[in-house]
């Protein structure tokens, strides 16, 4: 595509009066990355700045560098300064492969908690009724048969863009995509065309980057403000934040619930470590849904996905059929059945919310199986980022489960024991805990400390596979280590 094709269709017209047209070879943001003919865009970020990789792109013979800063640049050098430069790339990045978006429909889910479930959900449901469904997410990126490995939950524009082409391509029907708070307010997904957007709940988290919750609710609303009048918007108003989405939303309104009134309530729930039943009202009908999943949050994770899929040409039979046989998302409440009769659980919860949800939950089907078993609780934060959950969390382990051993997460290039230090600050009158740094001992603790009927839960990485200190990733494995020290749970 000629540079001229794109400049003509952006809204805001570069001034390209000194530039010869050219062949643009491809759109890159990383200097590394660039080859002859490219268009390269020289973003400010959160850890370095594209404008000091300039003169890079120029000797690597960029056809065009696009930057917001007032630099020095040498005569003849093909830069040109903008306003909104993520702004401009999103655009260029849709122009450039086609506008995918529009070509498909695009379900994005965004929220504190829950999107990883949801999206693979929506996409069974989906994919069981016959469509062909692609997926951007936490866990990974899925392109028809390919999987590729996730470094954003929500990629930059121009992967993003690439993936949605690639998508097009294979003859994806629908595209379903985790939707970050931090994607929302760098621009990431500016431009695309959702067809629908699915809010989950809003909870202390990622306030290192928003501040405060008013910022990290106005980014979340970005999503909803922007969809069109024909669009879907599904949201959770058991949680005040999901009520107020809504506000300047323009498209079709469709609320779920477990405790309000709602489009769809759930009633008559059954939890047990083996999984959850519940009824909802659809249509004058009342439909029994099953599944293998469990823990109260997975409630409304069903009906999130549901309530989703419903706005399409899915019948709740099909529906019903479909999450019978769905299978749990890899690091979300995960069991592992320990020789002693007692449950290793392993969960991604790491958030304030997240853990407090898995504990309730965890102690929820204690008390359904009617046995006097323990909550025994393994937990640390990831260093590097929002520190305000880190007491909370504290509190939370110390005063919901029968026992707590805090630990090391992913410390990156913090201290682990000053993160520990400030999880117990948290913990109020409670002395149930032990501290254990090595999380592999920690783990190991835990399940030699259970007993038939406990559940040991063991939360904060999940699907990760690795733990970073001091900027190396080592490879480490919850579920892995769980199973290497089964044998010690007599």
């Amino acid at each position: 595509m000629k540079l001229s094709e794109i400049i003509n269709q952006c809204s805001d017209k570069i001034n390209m009066y000194n530039f010869k047209d050219f062949e643009v070879t491809g759109l890159v943001y990383d200097s590394r990355k660039v080859k002859p003919g490219n268009i390269f865009f020289a973003i400010k970020g959160l850890k370095d700045d594209g404008n000091k990789f300039i003169a890079g792109a120029v000797s690597k013979r960029a056809g065009l560098i696009l930057n917001e800063e007032e630099i020095n640049a040498e005569s003849g050098m093909p830069l040109v300064r903008v306003k909104e430069l993520r702004k401009l790339m999103a655009t260029i990045s849709g122009i450039y492969y086609g506008n995918p978006s529009e070509k498909l429909k695009l379900i994005g889910i965004t929220g504190t908690n829950g999107k990883t479930t949801i999206s693979y959900l929506i996409q069974s449901f989906l994919n069981d009724a016959g469509y062909k469904t692609g997926l951007i997410g936490t866990i990974n990126y899925q392109i028809g048969n390919v999987k590729l490995d996730s470094s954003l939950t929500t990629p930059d524009s121009v992967e993003l863009n690439m993936m949605l082409n690639e998508m097009t391509k294979e003859k994806m029907d629908y595209c379903v995509m985790e939707v970050s708070s931090i994607a929302l307010v760098m621009e990431r997904v500016y431009g695309l065309n959702f067809d629908s957007a699915v809010f989950t709940n809003l909870t202390s988290e990622h306030l290192d980057f928003h501040k405060d919750m008013k910022n990290y609710f106005e980014s979340k609303k970005i999503l909803f403000d922007n969809l069109k009048e024909e669009s879907h918007a599904i949201s959770n108003c058991d949680d005040n934040y999901g009520k107020k989405i809504f506000n300047d939303c323009r498209a079709k309104k469709f609320f779920y619930s477990m405790k309000e009134e709602s489009n769809l309530r759930s009633f008559n729930e059954k939890l047990s470590l083996s999984g959850i039943e519940f009824d909802v009202k659809w249509n004058g009908e009342i439909y029994k849904l099953k599944s293998n999943l469990t823990g109260r949050f997975n409630i409304y994770n069903i009906l999130a996905s549901v309530s989703t899929v419903l706005q399409y040409d899915l019948d709740m039979e099909s529906i019903q059929k479909s999450l019978l046989h769905f299978q749990e998302v890899n690091g979300r409440f995960n069991r592992v059945k320990l020789p002693n009769g007692a449950i290793a659980v392993i969960d991604y919860s790491h958030t304030s919310d997240s853990l407090k949800n898995a504990i309730e939950s965890a102690r929820e089907i204690v008390n359904e199986e009617k046995k006097y078993a323990r909550v025994i609780t393994i937990f640390g934060c990831g260093g590097n980022k929002d520190r305000t959950k880190r007491p909370v969390m504290g509190d939370f382990a110390t005063e919901l489960s029968d026992y707590s051993i805090i630990t090391s997460d992913n410390p990156r290039f913090e201290d682990p024991m000053e993160i520990i230090s400030e999880i117990i600050s948290g913990i109020k009158t409670k002395n149930n805990y032990e501290v254990i740094e090595n999380r592999e001992d920690a783990i190991k603790r835990g399940i030699e400390l259970s007993k038939e009927g406990d559940i040991v839960l063991i939360c904060g990485k999940g699907h990760e596979t690795y733990q970073e200190v001091k900027g190396v990733k080592s490879h480490f494995d919850d579920k892995e280590i769980a199973g290497k020290y089964s044998d010690r749970a007599k």
